[in-house]
């Protein structure tokens, strides 16, 4: 063979070896919990701290997971968690922070905390900057709003004022919804806020108590809510709001009923009421008047996910609580799992 064609064939053989190498080279994990879903658990309610869950890809569960990670507490009391890129956001009520971390490997990196944040509640991401509802003060019902933070700095740039007890909040496009169920007394209203210029661009009236919402895939947006209580001596029926191009229809429930949980999952909206869970379809024009067999319970928190209902036990409240798994193809029950104390929500990566 001449010189010139054996250093070719070298050549080639030599980059065709290099390439499969390359090709067959294992995608390294991003971190310890990459694959699985989180349990926020609130911790007990006078003193403590709350923590995190992880549920593996195989079924395998590791409590305490931010402690052993960054050998800290979160604090009191673990209100909610939000995962947006490669970050976590976990909103710690009583200890009015929130705290950043990695969310495959739980690293803690950064706190979000001080003036600006006083009672925190719900967090959600547009792009690069975060809101996160705040309660205020408990004794002032005028000083609620929704706290802007540049997710570059982990900084409050500004405050946008909104009426009492601001709750869960829905991302839609370059509006957020906000729900105001009403802090330490009760509210009826959703606020749309325009992400563009930061400001509350329209106030819609549901119904008393918004507990909880959604968005269907034909852009509808549902907000359960439960009704004032008995103990406010002025009693309301729950109410389910279909919120449509910003009109707002209500599905009325009994009147003594005070339905929570909303949660969706192909195009069926489950809730929790009276210790019975209901299924309605997005394009229902009524209220279910039977509930899904073999899911009764009184759940802490619910959420539906791929087929699957997540469902919150919180026993006794002092102690250890559970997480139910059931398959809605058939509602069986798949697998119960030891959680921390009041588990308060399930968080999908």
């Amino acid at each position: 063979m001449k010189p010139f064609k054996l250093l070719t064939l070298l050549f080639l053989t030599a980059v065709l070896t290099y390439s499969c190498s390359e090709d067959d080279s294992p995608t390294l994990p991003l971190g310890d919990y990459e694959k699985g879903y989180f349990i926020t658990n609130e911790g007990p309610f006078q003193n403590g701290t709350g923590t995190l869950t992880f549920v593996d890809e195989t079924g395998s569960v590791t409590q305490n997971i931010f402690k052993s990670v960054n050998n800290k507490d979160l604090g009191s009391i673990v209100q909610s968690m939000s995962v947006h890129n490669d970050f976590a956001y976990i909103v710690v009520n009583n200890s009015h922070k929130i705290e950043v971390a990695n969310r495959y490997t739980m690293k803690n990196i950064a706190t979000i905390e001080g003036d600006d944040i006083n009672n925190p509640r719900y967090f959600v991401a547009v792009g690069t900057t975060g809101y996160i509802s705040n309660w205020g003060k408990s004794d002032d019902a005028t000083d609620d709003y929704v706290a802007v933070v540049d997710l570059d700095t982990y900084t409050v740039t500004s405050k946008i004022p909104v009426g009492e007890g601001p709750e869960e909040i829905l991302v839609d496009g370059n509006k957020i919804y906000v729900n105001l169920q009403g802090g330490y007394g009760q509210n009826n209203k959703v606020e749309i806020i325009d992400v563009s210029s930061n400001t509350v661009v329209s106030t819609l009236e549901v119904g008393d108590v918004p507990n909880s919402i959604v968005k269907s895939s034909n852009n509808i947006i549902w907000v359960l809510c439960g009704g004032k209580p008995s103990f406010t001596g002025a009693e309301t029926k729950g109410q389910l709001a279909k919120i449509e191009n910003n009109e707002v229809s209500l599905f009325e429930f009994g009147a003594t009923d005070h339905p929570n949980h909303l949660t969706i999952d192909s195009g069926q909206l489950y809730y929790n009421l009276n210790g019975k869970v209901y299924s309605m379809s997005t394009t229902a024009t009524e209220l279910p008047t039977t509930e899904v067999a073999e899911l009764d319970g009184f759940y802490y928190s619910m959420k539906a996910n791929y087929g699957k209902l997540y469902m919150t036990d919180a026993g006794n409240f002092q102690s250890e609580g559970s997480l139910k798994i059931y398959d809605l193809n058939d509602n069986s029950l798949k697998t119960t799992i030891e959680t921390g104390i009041i588990p308060g929500s399930v968080v999908f990566q």
